[in-house]
């Protein structure tokens, strides 16, 4: 979660403790589960040479997406500094159980030594081999061994398609953002799909978030959509065949494409293969984008509220996003520049 500027420590402080509150009120499923949940400024262009200025009209769009962004921050306030680290583990769908510790979203502790350890060329030395090991640390870009990819590439998507050029890429949860899914009988369940478990068919039901048929047929005229989720292929392409009745997904990326850090399966939007200003992630979970939270639009988890209207609601800002003039996402959604 991110903390808007300006804001004094006491509501800091009380985001924090929401954050907290919220972590603490998630548990590792350790038995069979009723939910399929896997585990998991204000700029519009910044001007890198001061010469050239918007025009009138482009300062009053500026204004009201800054307006938009400000107000869909408050509503969803967000520490980037702190963002720890929650998932419940769906133990009858993964075969590799993980018990997730919280933490916090550093990814990298750097241990410095004494002067008195070392003379002045060994110092030297050992700060090169330092800095060296941070860099290969923090290119994210690299797969690991293992991390599901498009075949060929050292990245998770192909070539964007040509009748999608020039589109933004929208990458969208799956489980309590789009759906709501249970293993125990739903009376209001949308439909009911079939999942293998251990040569065994295990029926689950499926709700739909209010609105998310014509949120999908929007979102898919104006964006590249991929839903990216940390669930597993043969839970979520069943369930995507059924969802998907305007065919606006043009991607699906699951578990074995997420990165793994500190047992948590993460969407690391630098391996994408988008440029990362074009990139936004619609996600419940704030774990899911620990590495890329200026990209993320934060939706509050969904499980069966008949009145929610997050995605309708949503849909203005995102077709404001899609703009061209809209040059850099992380920009625009990192308020605190």
């Amino acid at each position: 979660m991110f903390c808007c500027s300006g804001q004094d420590d006491s509501t800091k402080h009380k985001q924090q403790n929401n954050l907290s509150h919220t972590a603490s009120n998630r548990s590792v499923v350790t038995q069979q589960p009723t939910s399929i949940k896997a585990t998991i400024s204000n700029n519009l262009s910044p001007q890198s040479t001061g010469v050239r200025s918007a025009s009138h009209q482009q300062h009053q769009q500026r204004q009201q997406l800054q307006k938009k962004v400000q107000s869909r921050m408050s509503q969803h306030p967000r520490n980037k500094a702190d963002v720890t680290i929650y998932e419940a583990t769906d133990s009858s769908i993964d075969e590799n159980q993980h018990k997730h510790d919280g933490a916090t979203a550093t990814v990298y502790e750097d241990s410095s030594k004494t002067d008195s350890q070392y003379d002045d060329a060994d110092n030297e030395e050992e700060e090169e081999d330092a800095d060296q090991d941070m860099d290969d640390y923090f290119d994210l870009t690299k797969l690991q061994p293992g991390q599901a990819h498009y075949p060929g590439s050292q990245w998770l998507l192909g070539p964007q398609p040509e009748h999608l050029k020039g589109r933004k890429c929208l990458i969208l949860d799956l489980d309590e953002t789009l759906v709501h899914s249970s293993f125990k009988f739903l009376r209001q369940a949308d439909f009911v799909i079939p999942v293998d478990i251990d040569n065994q068919l295990h029926n689950v039901y499926v709700i739909k978030r209010p609105g998310v048929d014509e949120f999908m047929r929007r979102v898919g005229e104006i964006y590249e959509v991929v839903v990216f989720t940390a669930s597993v292929s043969r839970y979520g392409d069943p369930l995507l065949d059924v969802l998907d009745t305007h065919k606006s997904i043009h991607h699906r990326l699951f578990r074995d494409s997420c990165f793994n850090y500190q047992n948590n399966y993460i969407k690391n939007l630098a391996q994408i293969g988008r440029p990362l200003s074009d990139i936004i992630i619609l996600d419940n979970s704030p774990a899911s984008y620990l590495f890329h939270p200026q990209h993320a639009i934060p939706i509050s988890s969904w499980f069966s509220d008949a009145h929610d209207n997050e995605l309708l609601d949503i849909m203005p800002f995102l077709e404001d996003l899609a703009k061209d003039n809209v040059e850099d996402i992380g920009v625009v959604l990192d308020i605190n520049i």
